[in-house]
């Protein structure tokens, strides 16, 4: 089936099940990405400052600054 049958079918369907559906898909995405929320939530609660960022820092990983990496 192709993405356009499915995008289809999907405005067929009354809004409760929409609204199923796409609970559905935020639990699926959620448990995809389980192990990349426990390592920012480890990060987050780390209270040491050697691990700490400064604000430039931060700007360069985020890619906010003109300044390499």
């Amino acid at each position: 089936m192709s993405l356009e049958a499915i995008k289809s079918e999907l405005r067929a369907l009354p809004a409760e099940e929409r609204r199923k559906l796409m609970a559905f898909l935020v639990v699926i995405e959620d448990q995809a990405h389980a192990e990349y929320a426990a390592k920012l939530a480890q990060r987050i609660d780390d209270n040491s400052p050697g691990h700490w960022l400064t604000p430039e820092q931060c700007e360069r990983e985020l890619g906010l600054s003109d300044a390499p990496k």
